[in-house]
């Protein structure tokens, strides 16, 4: 049984999540091999990247886990690849536009949005579901654009890990834990992408630290500081809106998901409070963030999103017992489901 768990998970998660972590990795990597003058292109296109992590991660691990599904598909949600391919190609697109923040959430909103209320329909639909994940989209993605804005890269990406991560437990306690484990690999892509930024960041810093001190005539402290400001922590390729709102459009869409085939005792809010958890991170963690190191500001808001998703998973567990103990059913059990579905 044990080898079988474990070939699963490589094969379902870990590739994935690996293949998510190269496209997204291999942009910061070409940014940190470039010479500073040289860099505005490379950046761009390292951004297209970034917005095409997780949903390549998503897609692998959907293809691997259930195979090529047709169009239209057999079964509703059979509909997440196409939905989570739009959004990779809508976010990507509009990454590599030059437009104000506002300007990319409010296109890639709209055109996701649009799109998910006309062809993302799960069972027991109905207007006003529908009108809900229009919503959903265009209020969370302008949350999570607005943290892409105050966060640094590696900040947004982990709290967008936890978030997704939070998503997978609740999918598992609904007992559909083959869409958990897709929801894990997009959570372990965006881990990767986080560190492979957070260490190239750093050693950005270190580099531009040693120029400063090997030539200070030339490059001195003052200009170092213009170039790579403490709360911008070296950023070698910092969020875009576009990516932002299209990865919170990916998870509104995996949650409405879970909701509709939710076979637990897993409640609406429980999926709303995870998807608005990096809410709490951004309300309180930046008026009293200022000024202080980033990696500070990046355990901060992290660690409080972090404390959301599990207070909210603890809660939604509570529920689920409590409804297995008043049926007096034996329940079923989420592993087993998983390796069922994947013979």
């Amino acid at each position: 049984m044990l080898p079988e768990v474990a070939l699963y998970l490589l094969t379902v998660l870990l590739l994935p999540a690996l293949a998510g972590v190269a496209v997204g990795g291999f942009g910061v990597v070409m940014v940190a091999r470039c010479a500073e003058a040289d860099r505005a292109r490379a950046v761009r296109c390292a951004q297209v990247g970034q917005a095409l992590a997780a949903p390549i991660a998503f897609m692998a691990s959907f293809l691997l886990e259930t195979g090529p599904v047709g169009l239209p598909p057999v079964e509703r949600w059979h509909v997440l690849p196409y939905a989570v391919g739009a959004a990779a190609i809508v976010g990507a697109i509009v990454s590599g536009m030059r437009s104000a923040w506002w300007v990319q959430w409010s296109i890639v909103a709209a055109i996701l949005g649009g799109l998910a209320w006309k062809f993302v329909v799960f069972p027991a639909s109905n207007p006003y579901l529908q009108a809900g994940l229009l919503g959903s989209i265009v209020l969370v993605g302008l949350l999570w654009s607005a943290v892409a804005r105050d966060a640094c890269s590696v900040g947004m990406a982990m709290m967008a890990a936890i978030v997704f991560a939070g998503l997978g437990v609740l999918m598992v306690l609904a007992n559909f834990a083959s869409l958990g484990v897709m929801a894990f690999a997009v959570a372990a892509a965006l881990a990767g992408l986080g560190m492979v930024s957070g260490v190239l960041n750093l050693r950005e810093a270190a580099r531009l630290r040693a120029a400063a001190s090997v030539q200070p005539s030339a490059v001195d402290a003052q200009s170092v500081g213009e170039t790579c400001p403490a709360e911008a922590v070296c950023e070698l390729v910092p969020w875009t809106a576009a990516a932002a709102t299209a990865l919170a459009a990916i998870a509104c869409v995996l949650a409405l998901c879970g909701h509709a085939y939710n076979y637990g005792e897993v409640r609406p809010l429980h999926w709303a409070a995870i998807l608005l958890s990096p809410f709490f991170a951004l309300l309180i963690c930046r008026p009293c963030l200022r000024g202080v190191k980033p990696i500070v500001g990046v355990a901060w808001r992290a660690g409080l999103c972090l404390v959301v998703v599990l207070a909210t998973i603890i809660n939604a567990a509570g529920h689920d017992d409590d409804a297995d103990g008043g049926s007096g059913a034996a329940g079923s059990d989420p592993m087993m489901d998983m390796l069922e579905e994947s013979k």
